[in-house]
């Protein structure tokens, strides 16, 4: 194993003060005589800082992010556009996988903020009184990704408009009748301001019959939930579903009901899942552009690190992908 080099061995090469490259290592400005001597002997030495270390400094590069889960198809495409996107601004994340933990979560939030991250990116599912109350007591900036905070500022896909789209959309397939498969109203974004956007859809297009069916984001209480709707009497001939891995259960139950999509069924998602284009037949989906949603995210909250101005709600567009899970009109 070779010699590892120190700060004070960077410092002896590029011929200044140990301070002088702590500014340098911190993102601090360093005159510009001394800048291309550090970073030449930075890369001489093969220098890393100590990451921990430099989260005693006045600005430690470090960005905070808190999750909860990695069981989502979306959370990888996030991490990995938030991930490209700081690299570019020399900022590493620093990760926290809450398992859908809220007291944890919160709890995170403080933890974070003393570690003296220079942000915290919270990827949400909700937002609780105590998420606010741990906000209220530390000074590090906060993002929501998801979810919309009241007091603060939030990255948003435009739910109600992809859900009214989609219910319009299906509403003119003289659709007599639909469900919501659909997830609790304490997940504000999707629970609620998606299900409403499906709704108003729905009836803008005349469709009247719309019926609620309660599930959750997992592909298992989905099956069940859409097993027991279209088992019953008189079930509804569509079937919209708060996400694709939803639709996923939709699928299972009809085929084993031999219900055949979309001649008898329709069913509809939101993901756009590469999966979901692999299903027979392929799903109509709304893709939502989540990776320009995180570089919009960590791009934000630098901006509010810099005391850049910037807006309370950002809207995220959508995509439409029409497959072949809704009937043609007759």
């Amino acid at each position: 194993m070779g010699n590892r080099y120190t700060i004070n061995d960077v410092a002896k090469m590029a011929g200044v003060s140990k301070s002088t490259v702590s500014r340098y290592l911190n993102g601090k400005p360093v005159k510009p005589e001394f800048y291309d001597k550090i970073e030449k002997a930075v890369r001489q030495c093969n220098y890393r800082a100590n990451m921990f270390a430099r989260l005693s400094a006045k600005q430690s590069n470090i960005m905070g992010i808190i999750l909860p889960g990695f069981d989502s198809t979306v959370t990888p495409r996030v991490l990995t556009a938030m991930d490209k996107y700081l690299r570019t601004k020399k900022y590493t994340p620093l990760i926290i996988n809450t398992e859908n933990d809220i007291e944890f979560e919160v709890q995170s939030i403080e933890h974070l903020a003393n570690m003296n991250v220079d942000g915290i990116i919270i990827v949400a599912t909700y937002i609780t009184p105590g998420h606010k109350e741990a906000i209220g007591r530390i000074q590090t900036p906060v993002i929501f990704l998801g979810q919309e905070y009241e007091d603060g500022i939030s990255i948003l896909d435009d739910n109600y408009n992809a859900g009214k789209f989609l219910g319009n959309y299906v509403a003119g397939r003289d659709v007599a009748s639909a469900g919501c498969l659909w997830v609790t109203e304490e997940d504000i974004a999707v629970g609620q301001r998606r299900k409403q956007g499906i709704i108003d859809g729905l009836k803008a297009g005349g469709v009247s019959d719309i019926r609620t069916y309660q599930a959750d984001f997992t592909y298992q209480t989905a099956y069940k939930t859409a097993l027991a709707a279209l088992s019953a009497p008189n079930p509804p001939k569509a079937l919209l579903c708060a996400t694709d891995r939803i639709a996923y259960g939709a699928y299972k139950a009809a085929r084993e009901l031999h219900i055949r999509i979309p001649e008898d069924l329709s069913v509809t998602g939101f993901g756009g899942y590469d999966t979901s284009e692999i299903l027979t037949p392929p799903l109509t989906t709304i893709r939502f552009d989540v990776e320009t949603a995180a570089c919009v995210c960590a791009d934000t909250i630098l901006k509010i690190r810099q005391g850049e101005p910037v807006s309370k709600t950002q809207l995220i567009g959508y995509h439409f992908i029409e497959g072949q899970s809704v009937r043609e009109r007759f």
